[in-house]
């Protein structure tokens, strides 16, 4: 890997933030009565919110709107509720100790000490397991409530950014949340605008096409100019596999600096750039 000389040092300073997205959690892999099981994606779940309302083959449904209006159609098919899905979220998200104990990048990011601030906008808990597992101390914050727990010496703050399984109420899944957000005015927007200044971003597991980066990047363009004590003035990083110009130029326009890394071995590059960049 080459680990971009600033980013390191914005690390070895304590003012990077790791922002920890879907492709990391579908990278823990374990073994289910005989079947090869791994962290849902994001089309998955759209996937089976189709199914469970009645589409066998749910690119019926894509044809006729987003992922969010299929999920804003599903809360209204349900009566305003989410938990036949998340449901099914909970027990598809439940890896062995094992499985999250061999995921590189989990090992790595635990390993990340002068990080006190990790963000997600992934649901499950493989972050928070995997840190217990692997003995580093963090408070878990999904939502205000968790903000008034004492901060222990020694430990990081997962901020749980779109909620997570333990608070299905404040989950950010459909249209209408997604709408909400753009307001940038709930707790947590307010918490992550505090959290930016004078402090870098790095992206992993997140793709050009994901929502959740394109409402981030706008915040981030829209809200502050360069980072401070920074001599590019660089604000936020992303690992992309197997980059070409089209991602590297429309990233660089909103001053985002692209990390290659390889589409057929992605877990073991990223770890190995968290590694370079502590190192």
């Amino acid at each position: 890997m080459n680990c971009p000389n600033e980013l390191r040092e914005v690390y070895a300073e304590g003012r990077l933030i790791p922002f920890i997205g879907a492709g990391v959690s579908m990278s823990v892999t374990w073994e289910r009565d005989h079947v090869q099981k791994r962290g849902p994606s994001w089309t998955e779940l759209v996937n089976e919110a189709g199914r469970r309302i009645g589409f066998d083959d749910p690119s019926l449904l894509r044809v006729r709107g987003t992922d969010l209006q299929i999920l804003e159609y599903f809360r209204i098919k349900e009566h305003g509720s989410f938990y036949g899905l998340t449901n099914w979220l909970v027990t598809e998200m439940r890896p062995p100790n094992e499985a999250l104990e061999r995921s590189p990048i989990h090992a790595q990011l635990a390993q990340l000490r002068l990080c006190k601030l990790f963000y997600t906008t992934n649901y499950d808990d493989f972050i928070e397991r995997s840190f217990a597992l692997l003995g580093r101390k963090f408070r878990r914050v999904a939502i205000e409530a968790h903000m008034t727990t004492p901060e222990a010496p020694d430990t990081c703050d997962i901020v749980k950014f779109h909620g997570d399984l333990e608070s299905p109420e404040e989950m950010v899944l459909s249209e209408r949340d997604y709408e909400r957000r753009l307001k940038l005015d709930t707790v947590m927007d307010v918490r992550f605008r505090a959290d930016l200044l004078a402090r870098a971003v790095l992206f992993i597991g997140y793709s050009f096409r994901d929502w959740n980066v394109s409402y981030l990047f706008r915040l981030i363009n829209e809200n502050f100019k360069g980072l401070p004590e920074s001599p590019s003035g660089r604000r936020a990083y992303i690992t992309v596999a197997d980059p070409s110009d089209f991602e590297v130029r429309l990233f660089r326009e909103r001053n985002i600096e692209v990390i290659p890394i390889s589409g057929r071995r992605q877990a073991t590059d990223i770890a190995a750039l968290l590694q370079e960049m502590r190192t």
